[in-house]
């Protein structure tokens, strides 16, 4: 009857010991080494931190035991699950756990991280999250689309300026920016872009919105067909190739890097072809030179209204005048 008595003793303190081996702790970080070791440690985190990382050793765990964490935010009607990520022990000395702030910064108050072995909850441990006292919030100078209304995939410009920043964001479809800068985008649909600027103070945001056309199905196609000049006065043809009614546009007369000379041509039909002349402009070249005329130069007929859109001959010089 002892030995069954020392028998059960014993088997008692393993498993008593068994479940102590089996409580791994977290620890909360931002930088851990190759193996997941933490190479700093806090209980408390500003809304601008990047990542906070989970790192939970091994040691003690079964080796064919998976572990689990899941991330709660301590809301006001009660905690909320964040998300859960799932890892072998066996995957290496420290297990990581990663989570990244969203686009807005971290919302301030208390985290809490529950430690799951093969599905049942063996610990838990929490951080906080605070705003920096003292400091501004980011200064979002300027953010803006040129153009704002487009044909569908077309290209327009977003800019923007950031002061005292330590993240910039901009959605949809971005991501992480510079401080500062420009980027060519081409939305498909009417969208709103938002810029996030993120500090220990917080977020500050600022959006524009684009206005999306549809492609039209039938669209002009100019192009200029000749360059000429009779007697001072210098004439360019233009041609609509295109199967709808062109816009009113302009034109220009180049010589070298220098505008001589400024036109308007009027909305041409489908197949119409119509000679036009710089008229404020005289030539005045001696000698037999080179001139361009471009036409829709400020893009009045979009990127698919145009075909040819300048036209380079050599004019002769005016010493027969």
């Amino acid at each position: 009857m002892n030995y069954v008595i020392r028998f059960l003793l014993s088997l008692l303190i393993l498993v008593a010991l068994s479940a102590c081996a089996a409580r791994p702790a977290a620890v909360f970080t931002t930088l851990v080494d190759a193996d997941g070791r933490p190479l700093n440690s806090a209980a408390s985190f500003t809304v601008d931190t990047p990542r906070i990382i989970c790192s939970v050793a091994t040691a003690g765990l079964p080796v064919t035991g998976e572990l689990s964490a899941r991330w709660l935010y301590g809301a006001s009607d009660g905690w909320k699950t964040l998300k859960e990520e799932t890892l072998a022990v066996a995957g290496g000395p420290y297990l990581v756990f990663p989570a990244d702030a969203p686009v807005t910064g971290w919302v301030p108050g208390e985290y809490l991280v529950k430690l799951l072995l093969d599905g049942r909850e063996v610990s838990s441990a929490g951080f906080s999250v605070q705003l920096a006292p003292g400091v501004a919030l980011p200064e979002i100078s300027t953010f803006s689309a040129v153009p704002d209304n487009v044909m569908a995939g077309r290209p327009l410009t977003l800019s923007w300026n950031v002061k005292n920043a330590s993240s910039v964001s901009i959605q949809p479809g971005i991501g992480p920016v510079a401080a500062g800068g420009s980027r060519l985008v081409s939305p498909e649909a009417d969208t709103t872009f938002t810029l996030t600027a993120l500090n220990g103070g917080g977020p500050s945001q600022k959006s524009v919105s684009v206005t999306v056309k549809p492609v039209p199905t039938t669209f002009p196609l100019l192009s200029v067909v000749d360059l000429f000049r009779e007697a001072r006065m210098v004439y360019y043809t233009v041609r609509n190739a295109g199967d709808a009614v062109s816009q009113p546009s302009s034109s220009e007369l180049w010589v070298g890097k220098n505008v001589m000379g400024r036109g308007y041509i009027p909305p041409l039909a489908p197949g119409e072809i119509k000679t036009l002349v710089f008229g404020t402009y005289s030539w005045g070249y001696y000698n037999d030179t080179a001139a361009t005329a471009c036409i829709d130069v400020a893009g009045e007929n979009g990127p698919s209204g145009t075909e040819e859109k300048c036209l380079t001959r050599i004019l002769p010089g005016a010493r027969v005048f």
